[in-house]
Order: C-alpha cells, then sequence, then structure tokens
C-alpha cells in the first residue's frame, strides 16, 4: 500500500488494531494541552482514505467509534 502516513496517523492505526481493531470514544484525553483538533484532522484524513471507518452519534460531529477496513489492515502490513 502506497499511502503516506505521518507518524501521529500511523500510530492512530495501532491503537485501533490493540483495541482488537475497534476504538471507542474518548481517543485522547481533553483539556487546554490536548491533541484533540489534530486528531481529528487524523480521523478525517484516514476515513477518507479508506483505512478506517469512524461511526458518530446522530446530530453530533465528534466520532464515537473507529474501525480498522482491511485497508487500515493493509497500511500497517497485518494483511
Amino acid at each position: 500500500m502506497s499511502i503516506d502516513l505521518t507518524d501521529h496517523q500511523r500510530e492512530l492505526l495501532a491503537r485501533v488494531l490493540q483495541h482488537g481493531g475497534v476504538l471507542a470514544a474518548p481517543f485522547g484525553h481533553p483539556g487546554d494541552d490536548s491533541l484533540e483538533e489534530a486528531l481529528r484532522e487524523d480521523i478525517d484524513a484516514l476515513e477518507a482514505e479508506g483505512l478506517i471507518t469512524v461511526e458518530r452519534h446522530r446530530g453530533n460531529e465528534a466520532p464515537d467509534r473507529l474501525s480498522l477496513t482491511e485497508a487500515g489492515y493493509d497500511a500497517l502490513d497485518m494483511a
């Protein structure tokens, strides 16, 4: 697979993998020193590449659950 992932995106995929391929919210540590905005950007980018699927509650933009797709496993060389 030839998708260029940042270290943070690869780390996020690995965290989902560590949780059996499905990771439920919260995904980080919200607060003043949080990287929550960057985390959401990574989630959006990974979803756009088809590496994860994202479940959201109705009417809420915040992701609730992340699941690795087959392409996500491939990106981690887990095919």
